[in-house]
């Protein structure tokens, strides 16, 4: 599910992304660009840092390919997913909870724009990737030309009545006072991919 906040306007995409659905689809198609290490891996056999840094390479090629700047990863941010993904699993429940923007001003990231992305049921950190590019409201917010900085969270376990595989949270940000780094608005407009 994609969730975007502006702290002046706050707008929603409701969309169930279930890793089952898109699981059977060419599981070794490219994304953009040359392959990114552990895109493939699944989680649980390789490191968190390297599941993480394979996502954010994934949807760093997707910007960069369609003229965007890359995202840089944020500590704060992926404290922030890493723990609303423990909590989801925990808790047994897929939701962005009440207040994902209270969430990541907790960790300590002033932002101004903000969104998230979760999913459950991937294993991998191309499949993921290929299922929020595959979805509006996610894909948008992965083509942001007003998101700068990302975080990222994955747990080896799923919930209950939505996927066995992975957990997954992106969180996504610009912090205050910073100048959003494009005003490209045309790759996300094409959403999705």
């Amino acid at each position: 599910m994609p969730y975007l906040i502006r702290r002046r306007l706050v707008t929603a995409a409701k969309v169930t992304l279930v890793g089952l659905v898109f699981a059977a689809a060419a599981p070794h198609a490219a994304i953009a660009g040359s392959p990114c290490a552990h895109a493939y891996t699944p989680v649980g056999a390789a490191s968190r840092k390297q599941i993480r840094a394979a996502v954010v390479c994934l949807i760093n090629r997707q910007r960069t390919s369609r003229g965007l700047p890359a995202l840089h990863i944020n500590r704060r941010l992926n404290r922030s997913a890493q723990s609303w993904t423990d909590t989801m699993v925990r808790r047994q429940k897929f939701t962005h909870g009440s207040d994902f923007g209270a969430r990541i001003s907790a960790v300590g990231f002033n932002w101004s724009t903000a969104g998230e992305n979760i999913a459950v049921g991937f294993t991998t950190a191309h499949s993921v990737v290929k299922a929020w590019m595959a979805s509006t409201g996610h894909c948008e917010n992965i083509l942001d030309p007003d998101f700068a900085q990302v975080g990222t969270g994955v747990v080896n376990r799923g919930i209950r009545g939505w996927g066995g595989a992975a957990t997954w949270t992106q969180d996504f940000g610009l912090w205050m006072g910073a100048s959003p780094p494009s005003h490209r608005w045309g790759p996300a407009d094409g959403c999705p991919y």
